[in-house]
């Protein structure tokens, strides 16, 4: 029987994804005696207004205020596992974005982390569609945010997904290391038989250690050829103390080429990119690989079912990598807010956040100023 629905969902070749997702459903909750299949996700969704400002030398242009209804990364997945024997288990995970906007264009199967994979004494090893430790290192950012202002966006920038090949090593008095590598062939499919393009291969490697109060996270992770020849080399470290009600993060990091100063200044803007007529984001003095770092806390109390956070970033000036000229300034941010939970699995979120990036800016190659970014956030997250 179980066999016949998965048959019957995937011969039929024209599914959308909601018919889909019912008909996945319908078979893992029949399939639940035959196999170890769980159905998890969580919907999440808020209303957020913002408004950005760039300001140089030749005036200010003023962004109209943007009010949206967002779909803050809804997902559905799928997850299960086999007993092998008695020190090896079979598991597997597929998970994907669902927005409830109704958008498409991130829906796609295993756009989430996705893999299959062995696990036992020795740890754990899967291949498939997986974050890099950088991407998990999030915890300071307890924000449901869809624009910078309102979240770490910045800070959390340099994690990334990718088809990969990963180990976890198990847990050795509260202390594990992982190990992660993506190939150049899966990083650029197109050039896998000529290998004429510059290879982009993705090395991670990370250890950390916790317990029931406190952890703390280490990650490296190197990326071939990331701007040009230039390889992009990250380090970032994140602990926190989460016990008693009271929660304090901390995190910094350092990123060498792994952007050039363009796409680091439009982490700032928005999308509101224009500045007297021309795109900020494509001056051509800009295109050098850059070295950043920046660093964040987030405070918090827990007052029964009501959970309180302030969070403060800094990044210091972004400078070119061969040049040393500074070619981003220094940013400053700051978010308040939090969430009240009205059971285990609901909560409300809401926060309000101001983003600015310092006086010294260069918006052009003759001009100078700031870019300032205001929003504010109320949302539903639930689970399931």
């Amino acid at each position: 029987i179980c066999r016949g629905w998965f048959n019957h969902i995937f011969e039929k070749g024209d599914f959308t994804m909601q018919k889909t997702i019912l008909a996945l459903t319908y078979a893992a909750f029949s399939c639940g005696v035959y196999a170890d299949v769980t159905l998890y996700g969580q919907i999440k969704s808020s209303v957020s207004t913002s408004q950005v400002k760039i300001k140089g030398g030749a005036g200010t242009e003023k962004s109209a205020t943007s009010t949206r209804i967002n779909d803050n990364t809804s997902r559905i997945g799928f997850k299960g596992k086999e007993k092998l024997s008695d020190n090896l288990t079979a598991i597997w995970q597929l998970e994907q974005r669902a927005s409830i906007l109704g958008q498409s264009n991130s829906q796609k199967w295993g756009s989430r982390d996705s893999f299959i994979g062995v696990e036992g004494s020795f740890g754990k090893l899967r291949a498939g569609n997986l974050n890099n430790m950088l991407n998990e290192m999030d915890t300071i950012d307890t924000w449901m945010w869809s624009n910078t202002a309102t979240g770490l966006g910045v800070f959390t920038r340099t994690g990334s997904r990718n088809v990969s090949v990963r180990y976890d090593s198990p847990s050795l008095s509260g202390f594990q290391f992982n190990a992660q590598y993506s190939p150049r062939d899966n990083q650029n499919p197109e050039d896998k038989y000529t290998h004429a393009e510059p290879g982009r291969d993705q090395y991670t490697a990370g250890v950390s250690y916790s317990n029931p109060q406190f952890f703390t996270k280490l990650a490296y992770n190197l990326r071939k050829n990331r701007v040009g020849t230039e390889d992009g080399h990250i380090v970032r470290l994140e602990t926190a103390y989460d016990a008693n009600n009271l929660f304090l993060g901390l995190g910094a990091q350092y990123a060498k080429a792994n952007e050039s100063a363009n796409i680091y200044l439009a982490n700032f803007t928005d999308g509101f990119n224009t500045y007297n007529g021309s795109d900020i984001t494509k001056d051509a003095g800009k295109e050098e690989a850059v070295k950043v770092i920046d660093a964040a806390v987030t405070a918090g109390y827990n007052f029964g079912n009501w959970r309180p956070r302030i969070t403060y970033a800094h990044g210091w000036p972004a400078k070119g990598v061969d040049s040393g000229e500074k070619l981003v300034d220094k940013f400053d941010q700051v978010i308040v807010g939090g969430d009240y939970r009205f059971s285990k699995r609901t909560s409300a979120r809401g926060q309000v956040g101001y983003l600015r990036v310092g006086n010294k800016t260069r918006l052009t190659a003759t001009d100078k100023g700031k870019v300032e970014q205001a929003a504010a956030s109320l949302g539903l997250h639930h689970r399931f």
